[in-house]
């Protein structure tokens, strides 16, 4: 859970840069209102994903960081959804070294971090897109109810942003569009839906010809429906 979890998170990245205008601050501040804010996502992200790849401190700083605003500013959405992220990468860490206990806790706390985010700002594709791309991968080893619902969130986080940006798809960037369209067609294969997925697959075909994203969409449309298919960000992140 570890490697795919580090990898798909890697996503937040550059499919949040440049459409989000989210703030690091103490909680006093309108991140919205403030044009010159440093953005959140931009201060915790890289201590976050060395964090989902093995470095236990990194991981420490950001939780920490987003505790810190979070104590300013209760309602800080963006600070919520990635300490929720950071809980829900600590249960999968504990549930494989067998602390039941303390890893249900931790998924428990995560979630309702994650949820209580998406509430607050339901339109934010700060908060949507850190939710969706780290519950995905942790969605994978799930009791099959458990893992229907929290993909179900997924969908709809993706849907949401999708929605936004729906008139101006050939404006954000091969990268951000790509992520997009395969985060959907990844969650809409999880939940059987074949048509769906398949739906995004021949998007890119068409708006991301001769790119990596393409070559992807063509293994993934050629491959049997019983294959075990993952995407994992496709970046340079991922290199």
């Amino acid at each position: 859970m570890k490697k795919s979890l580090g990898m798909f998170a890697l996503t937040v990245c550059t499919m949040v840069l440049g459409q989000a205008s989210l703030a690091f601050d103490d909680g006093t501040k309108d991140a919205k209102a403030d044009p010159n804010a440093t953005r959140f996502d931009l201060v915790v992200r890289e201590d976050y994903f060395a964090g989902f790849n093995g470095d236990s401190q990194a991981l420490e700083r950001g939780m920490k960081a987003s505790e810190s605003v979070l104590k300013g500013n209760p309602k800080h959405a963006e600070a919520m959804v990635w300490l929720g992220g950071g809980q829900v990468f600590l249960s999968g860490q504990n549930l494989s070294q067998g602390n039941v206990v303390e890893g249900m806790k931790l998924w428990q706390t995560g979630l309702a971090n994650m949820d209580k985010a998406s509430e607050l700002e339901p339109d934010n594709i700060g908060v949507l897109i850190p939710r969706a791309a780290i519950l995905m991968p942790a969605s994978r080893n799930l009791p099959k109810p458990i893992r229907e619902q929290v993909l179900n969130g997924v969908l709809a986080n993706f849907l949401r942003v999708y929605e936004q940006q729906k008139n101006e798809l050939d404006k954000i960037g091969e990268h951000p569009l790509g992520e997009l369209r395969m985060g959907l067609a990844d969650v809409y294969r999880s939940l059987g839906k074949a048509d769906e997925s398949k739906t995004q697959l021949e998007a890119i075909l068409q708006e991301l010809p001769d790119s990596e994203y393409s070559t992807e969409a063509k293994k993934w449309l050629e491959a049997k429906p019983t294959a075990k298919l993952a995407h994992n960000c496709i970046g340079c992140h991922s290199k």
